[in-house]
């Protein structure tokens, strides 16, 4: 495999950048197990390995939750697990770079630029890739039933992922139209289960940093059919809401001007503007209507209904009776509004 340093790599100290150097040889030759020297005793094994496989998501011949390592006096042994052989490894990454080449191009062809191509990105994984909500019961139990949804295999070639999944297809698509873009494991805010391990995105754009998380906005698409973009773009103060991570791990996000609010002119600063942007989509009934509002923005009582009586009446305005579905994230402080058929 074509594996290199990436991201990740400029993140890590003197001696585990040595352990990053060893496990990408290791991974490129698709070995089943490597050796560390002594030297390295001491050093975050884990924190190095991972960071290989946060800048390659082209790895997927392992299952990468079940990694583990074996101290010596000679040094450290790092053990893969579930590892296929090296015959059917090579095929499953040749059919993987095929599948991600023949996106890439898909997705390239239908772009005017930068920013447009990442959002046909979120769009297509959104579309094409179905949550694995039976590994992720796995995964709460500590268990790993399909370890293949736990990379960019499972979610291109086979449909089906869990976190880690979409966020190796995402990385892996991007990285083939050009961009850099790494995994971050850190840990998010579920609403059935608390805070539990989770992976994203960081990817470089125009010169900046933005954290992108597809898998949280892909359950609107299952849920409702529409794309979502809450997570499209974000700075490291707005996704920190229910997202936490090692910021020393990873490049600091400090800019969301490429975020679908931005690009969209829906990101509200003021309730003037907010009006404005309401009365101009009070007859498109057959579009989505999705705003952001800044943190400066605030409504007594539940900004969802204000804003969801807000747009109905608008709309009832121009096309009479209107009943809408609509959804407020007090997190991220994004609201969607769509027309029942």
């Amino acid at each position: 495999m074509d594996l290199c340093e990436g991201l990740g790599f400029n993140f890590l100290l003197r001696q585990e950048r040595k352990v990053y150097k060893i496990a990408l040889r290791a991974f490129s030759s698709m070995a089943a197990s490597f050796d560390c020297p002594p030297e390295a005793h001491g050093v975050d094994m884990m924190k190095a390995v991972q960071a290989v496989l946060d800048d390659n998501p082209l790895v997927a011949y392992f299952d990468r939750t079940q990694i583990q390592t074996v101290e010596s006096k000679s040094g450290t042994k790092v053990i893969l697990t579930v590892v296929h052989p090296k015959p059917r490894a090579q095929e499953m990454a040749a059919g993987l770079g095929a599948k991600a080449d023949e996106i890439a191009l898909q997705i390239k062809s239908a772009s005017r630029n930068d920013c447009t191509m990442l959002v046909n990105l979120y769009k297509y994984l959104q579309k094409n890739v179905r949550y694995d909500e039976n590994e992720r019961e796995a995964v709460l139990k500590g268990k790993c039933n399909s370890p293949s949804a736990h990379n960019a295999y499972g979610a291109l070639l086979n449909g089906v992922a869990v976190c880690d999944g979409f966020s190796s297809a995402f990385a892996l698509l991007a990285q083939k139209l050009g961009f850099e873009c790494m995994l971050v494991a850190g840990r998010s805010a579920d609403p059935s289960a608390g805070s539990v391990s989770h992976a994203w995105n960081i990817v470089k754009a125009r010169g900046r940093f933005y954290h992108m998380d597809v898998t949280y906005d892909a359950r609107y698409y299952d849920e409702l059919g529409m794309h979502s973009y809450e997570y499209f773009a974000l700075k490291d103060e707005e996704i920190s809401s229910d997202h936490g991570w090692d910021k020393s791990r990873a490049p600091a996000c400090s800019h969301n001007d490429i975020s679908y609010y931005s690009l969209n002119g829906t990101y509200i600063e003021s309730t003037d503007r907010l009006c404005e942007i309401v009365k101009k989509h009070g007859g498109k009934l057959d579009m989505v209507f999705r705003i952001k509002l800044s943190p400066s923005v605030s409504f007594p009582g539940d900004t969802g209904k204000y804003l969801a009586d807000m747009i109905t009446s608008e709309w009832v305005k121009t096309s009479g009776n209107v009943k809408i579905n609509y959804g407020w994230n007090e997190k991220t402080r994004c609201f969607f509004a769509k027309a029942e058929n």
